[in-house]
């Protein structure tokens, strides 16, 4: 049972970093909605899922001002 909190911490303290520098990145690329990848990936164990769909698909998710052109 101590492992598995153990693990729980660990994934939290490497999803945090992560969530934020996901977050910067979408803000540098003017995404819709970034703050939704932050809280994707700070979501316990799950967060891992999200960074890899995002770092696949980041170039082809919708910008802030993509209809105002």
């Amino acid at each position: 049972m101590e492992s598995a909190a153990l693990l729980l911490v660990a994934a939290l303290v490497a999803q945090v970093p992560i969530s934020i520098l996901v977050y910067l990145d979408a803000r540098r690329l003017e995404l819709e909605n970034s703050s939704m990848y932050y809280y994707g990936i700070v979501v316990p164990l799950a967060g891992f899922l999200v960074v890899a769909v995002y770092l696949s698909k980041r170039t082809e998710l919708p910008r802030e001002n993509a209809g105002d052109g």
